[in-house]
């Protein structure tokens, strides 16, 4: 087996893929001034000239047939010249993480497993809402295997997926959020839309797998009320907890996104809150910072880190204010301070991943039609039989993360008051208090942090936003925002006003990465059935 794109026909994008969000293109296809065969062949070209070769991403996991690609991009454009919309982002590309169930033998469904080669699936209801909506999915991003095995990032079809914005790459030994980890597990759908692969990018969250790369891509992204959006034919690790997520450069690119994932187009749509938003009309809460920062040893950053970042977030108070926001300080009692069961949260939380994850992993795989596994325990045989390509050294030690799945599975009705207790301390002692309190609609802290356990606990939608870049090194952060369940709107307005009043993001230096990563090669299994030299497309 191996993965590669090879275009019969290279040539220059016609556009700047760093910059163009989806709404760019889809002003451009307007005027007729491309056609999403042009737009496609363009980031097509973009992923073969960066994924493996120059940059050396290793976003993107597996493509679509070029032809089929070409096909679908011809038809839609024919529908457009006959006035047939199917949706704002007809003919626009877009990529999709690799939990995410596909159909047809180019577009592989893996999860990053190599016991998921080969495997074949129908499309998810979310895959039909996106093609029903006219949208072109290209392609599959690379992820953390299973969305918890080995490094962040790295999977053994994959390989390690490459922060978009440290050149000399990924620093094997990192922690999972030290300074040049691309954060996971929705690694690749974070840096291909970093990377100029595709404008948009679907992920699925668990507990900060979608904020965390959003972070280090410096992108916005939008965290869906659980059960808002059908979860069928998704890999959910946690299935009381898990969602979907997007991804975009805008606010308005991440609300059009969102509006694309629903089932229903009734009532007013995501995107329209990013132009009717009035900085009036926005009330946030910004949480103690030092109380709810990572701890240093978690990121290993020197004392400057800190002084930067305390100045940006106090900075990014200020800017909102003298906006127009409504700005308040608010507290929230953070995980180590509070103990449910004689668990603190941040336990708790793990305890309740790990009691579903093998309930999780199992309902995806009998959504298969064909496949090598039905099983967790016969995922791991498959991995012990080929160790070399499952457990290569400084990214996957064993399967031990696997074994403790099967160890602490419980079922549903034992982790109830488990959950209710983090909802408790997320939501009704937390974030639902403040906010009755102050009379505020957002509650904000650093991308940097533990926050993302509060949306994770109290099952609320979270946004991620840009807002600066670490002067020792160039990685992005941002800032984190929560609302209410079933609040999105409200998130997509914090997005916008940030957007409006925040630094423009920058876009990763490309040439940068390449000079800086010549020495990296792909992984080579002794197997020989993996190569390195450019994946992309099952061949």
């Amino acid at each position: 087996m191996a993965f590669q794109l090879q275009l019969s026909k290279p040539r220059p994008p016609l556009f700047d893929v760093l910059t163009a969000t989806a709404d760019d293109i889809v002003k451009c296809l307007e005027s007729k001034s491309v056609t999403s065969r042009q737009v496609v062949w363009s980031y097509l070209t973009q992923i073969q000239t960066h994924n493996i070769d120059r940059a050396k991403c290793y976003a993107v996991l597996c493509m679509d047939d070029e032809d089929r690609l070409m096909e679908i991009a011809d038809r839609l454009d024919e529908e457009r010249r006959q006035g047939h919309l199917r949706g704002p982002l007809h003919g626009v590309p877009i990529l999709l993480k690799d939990n995410i169930a596909t159909e047809g033998k180019n577009l592989m469904t893996t999860a990053g497993s190599s016991a998921l080669v080969p495997s074949s699936t129908n499309n998810s209801p979310l895959v039909e809402n996106l093609i029903n909506r006219g949208l072109i999915i290209i392609g599959k991003t690379n992820m953390t295997e299973l969305c918890m095995k080995g490094v962040s990032g790295w999977s053994p079809l994959g390989w390690m997926c490459q922060p978009a914005y440290i050149p000399k790459g990924y620093r094997v030994g990192e922690g999972p959020r030290g300074e040049t980890s691309p954060g996971g597990s929705s690694t690749g759908s974070a840096v291909g839309v970093a990377c100029g692969f595709a404008p948009i990018s679907v992920g699925t969250e668990t507990y900060g797998t979608v904020a965390t790369p959003a972070a280090a891509a410096s992108l916005y992204s939008l965290k869906l009320t659980p059960g808002s959006v059908p979860m069928e034919g998704i890999l959910q690790l946690t299935a009381s907890l898990d969602t979907v997520s997007t991804f975009g450069k805008t606010a308005l690119d991440v609300a059009l996104a969102c509006d694309a994932l629903a089932t229903s187009s009734e009532g007013p749509t995501l995107a329209s809150f990013v132009s009717s938003m009035e900085f009036e009309d926005v009330s946030v809460g910004f949480v103690d910072l030092k109380k709810w920062r990572l701890p240093a040893h978690i990121q290993k950053f020197g004392p400057k880190y800190f002084e930067q970042i305390d100045r940006e977030y106090k900075q990014a108070k200020d800017m909102l204010r003298e906006s127009g926001v409504r700005v308040f300080d608010v507290w929230l009692t953070p995980p180590e301070e509070y103990m449910v069961d004689g668990m603190f949260i941040n336990s708790l939380m793990r305890k309740i991943m790990m009691s579903q994850g093998k309930n999780g992993i199992e309902r995806f795989l009998q959504g298969f039609n064909a496949s090598q596994a039905r099983t967790l325990e016969g995922v791991i045989k498959l991995h012990n039989k080929w160790d070399q390509i499952e457990c290569p050294e400084g990214y996957c030690h064993d399967q031990s993360m696997l074994e403790a799945l099967i160890k602490e599975s419980k079922p549903d009705h034992e982790i109830s008051k488990w959950l209710e207790g983090c909802k408790r301390w997320a939501s009704t002692n937390g974030v639902d208090r403040v906010m009755a309190e102050k009379g505020i609609d957002v509650v904000v802290c650093c991308s940097d942090s533990l926050f993302a356990g509060v949306s994770v606990a109290a099952r609320y939608p979270m946004a991620e936003i840009p807002l600066g870049y670490i002067e020792s090194s160039g990685r992005p952060y941002g800032l984190q925002a929560i609302a209410k369940a079933h609040q999105e709107p409200k998130l997509v307005k914090f997005m916008a006003a940030c957007e409006r009043v925040f630094p423009r993001r920058r876009v990763p230096d490309m040439e940068a990465c390449e000079k800086a990563r010549k020495h990296l090669g792909g992984w080579r299994p002794r197997t020989g059935w993996y190569t390195p030299s450019a994946p992309a497309k099952f061949v």
